[in-house]
């Protein structure tokens, strides 16, 4: 034993020994550094977490959710989207949900609202050309209404209700007025009967008359809001503003809607 321990303190004399005993003490550390503290950090730090869905909310606070939770965001582009108002992200890549690396650029598409059009030119047109107008440009035409005019002649637009160059959504429907022709000496009442309630109310204002009482009948057969019978026969010369009563069909179990 005593010659054990004197061999070790004339080994330990020796430099060299000290070096390598000191090296591999100082190896043995780090690896248990590596082992326990350096690699558990760096795989958690590469570690695969979800992707928030940051649509349909406003880029301000889409922004504020991604970063919050490490990601960057980056504006790719602004689309029109009559789905969502101007600064609302509407795609975003990589999709919510996804499983990614923190850090990771998450890429959005943001909406400039519905797209707009500048209100064309309606008045001097005829109806027709009109209405193929408007569709070209996604509009559409509103409520009609009908006056007597010297000036303009029948079946041309006398006025509309958004002015000529006003930038509109898609979809934005514009009232007109449309042309008599000269006023007559007689009004003609038209033939009614058949014909729905709206294509009525249509024809009436196009004979210069107005509508009075609509009484309703059930008839089983017919559609409902179908006329049956008018007051005035059709063909019936009458004055300006004759009121003209309707009966309409309705269905069976409807008669409380219409009393």
């Amino acid at each position: 034993m005593y010659r054990l321990y004197a061999f070790i303190q004339r080994l330990w004399a020796r430099r060299f020994v000290r070096k390598m005993t000191m090296l591999f003490v100082a190896f043995t550390a780090f690896g248990v550094l590596m082992d326990r503290v350096i690699m558990p950090a760096y795989t958690k730090h590469g570690q695969a977490v979800p992707v928030p869905d940051v649509t349909k909310i406003r880029y301000e606070d889409a922004r504020d959710i991604l970063e919050s939770q490490g990601f960057q965001i980056i504006k790719m582009e602004e689309r029109y989207d009559s789905r969502y108002p101007h600064g609302y992200v509407i795609e975003q890549n990589p999709q919510g949900g996804a499983q990614v690396k923190e850090g990771r650029r998450i890429y959005v598409i943001l909406s400039k609202g519905p797209r707009r059009f500048p209100m064309p030119k309606l008045k001097d047109r005829s109806e027709r050309d009109a209405r193929l107008m408007l569709t070209r440009y996604g509009l559409a035409i509103g409520e009609k209404t009908y006056e007597y005019s010297t000036q303009y002649p029948e079946g041309v637009v006398i006025r509309q209700s958004i002015a000529p160059g006003v930038e509109v959504p898609m979809g934005t429907r514009v009232d007109i007025t449309i042309s008599l022709g000269p006023v007559p000496d007689q009004f003609t009442v038209p033939a009614l009967e058949g014909r729905t309630l709206d294509d009525a109310r249509e024809l009436i204002a196009k004979a210069g008359l107005t509508l009075g009482r609509i009484r309703y009948e059930v008839v089983p057969q017919l559609l409902p809001e179908t006329v049956i019978r008018q007051s005035i026969k059709p063909g019936t010369q009458v004055n300006k503003g004759e009121p003209i009563d309707l009966v309409v069909s309705m269905l069976p179990g409807n008669q409380g809607m219409h009393e």
